[in-house]
């Protein structure tokens, strides 16, 4: 199985998904406890050691400095696309002047997904954040073993959060929470992070909105993965949860860098495509990115100037939609 440190597997999700942590959970009845104790898992010093080489070779490589923009366009039409971090620290400055150009001049902002809308916070709630709970009376512990429960409740007790109180929980979303909560308490801020900015300044300028997927299809890029990947990914969550806010800040830095190369190599190399291998990437990033070429070259039909927002790790890597539109025969300026 090919490995890779969570951190990476963090900043895909982070840099891929559009999630929102949940924090209030019901609390469930402890299950009996699974028996996976032949498992064999990473230790920290491994994933640290991952983690550092995988970061040796993103510094190899830079970028303009600044996050970079793509544009496909025909006689009548512009689409921008930039790649966004959904959290970031509210100091952060990433826009460019060309960035600012492309941006007020479109007509439509397209997300990967609604959050904000009333139906859109309706569909979040019932699409994605139900399907992380689970529904037939197991319970987060249950599905534990005796190696890592530990871990994974005084990683909870770190961030103030009893293991009960998310114990309601798939594996998959008490991934997404722990690292989600951890990097707010380091003072990463959802409302700084790209697309909280760009919607309030689109909504003020009166621009239309569009989306390429919506809650269930997000959810099903976790959801759907086997449970033992959901628990590594909820394992290695914890095991570096103290280090996570200093990477995310390192590949902060290769976003606003505009190194698409070194941020590829973080965020989205199949070959270091985390726990379950080449089942997460494919689920995170190739099969999503697959799903919204066609919905990106259908715009070419609308006269106008659109603007598309996505987490960067879907504009980085081999399987990037970048390099989709390029095969399918597409002139797409940008690195």
């Amino acid at each position: 199985m090919l490995r890779r440190s969570i951190v990476p597997m963090i900043a895909t999700a982070l840099l891929a998904v559009a999630c929102s942590p949940e924090t209030s959970t019901p609390t469930a009845e402890v299950t009996e406890q699974s028996d996976s104790s032949e498992v064999e898992r990473p230790s920290k010093a491994e994933l640290l050691a991952q983690f550092n080489d995988t970061m040796a070779r993103a510094a190899e490589t830079h970028g303009p400095g600044k996050p970079v923009l793509w544009t496909l366009s025909d006689e009548d039409t512009a689409i921008h696309m930039f790649g966004t971090v959904h959290l970031l620290r509210p100091d952060m400055d990433w826009r460019s002047d060309a960035f600012n150009t492309a941006f007020s001049a479109a007509d439509t902002l397209v997300f990967e997904v609604d959050l904000k809308s009333p139906e859109g916070q309706r569909a979040l709630m019932e699409d994605f954040l139900t399907r992380g709970f689970y529904q037939d009376g197991q319970t987060l512990r249950g599905a534990l073993d005796d190696q890592i429960e530990p871990i994974i409740e005084a990683a909870f007790d770190s961030i103030g959060v009893p293991l009960d109180a998310v114990n309601a929980m798939e594996p998959w979303m008490g991934a997404v929470n722990l690292g989600v909560l951890k990097l707010q308490a380091d003072g990463f801020d959802p409302e700084s992070g790209v697309e909280s900015v760009l919607e309030i300044e689109a909504q003020a300028a009166g621009k239309a909105f569009g989306y390429l997927e919506s809650a269930s299809d997000q959810a099903d890029a976790f959801d759907l993965l086997p449970e033992d990947v959901q628990i590594e990914f909820l394992y290695e969550t914890a095991l570096l949860l103290d280090e996570s806010p200093q990477m995310l800040d390192q590949l902060v830095d290769e976003w606003a860098d505009g190194d698409v190369i070194g941020l590829g190599a973080i965020a989205a190399d199949p070959s270091a495509a985390g726990v379950g291998g080449a089942e997460v990437y494919n689920s995170l990033l190739r099969n999503r990115n697959r799903n919204w070429v066609p919905q990106i070259e259908a715009m070419l039909d609308t006269p106008g100037t659109v603007f598309i927002a996505v987490g960067a790790a879907h504009l980085a890597g081999p399987d990037s939609v970048i390099t989709m539109l390029r095969d399918n025969g597409h002139a797409v300026s940008g690195p």
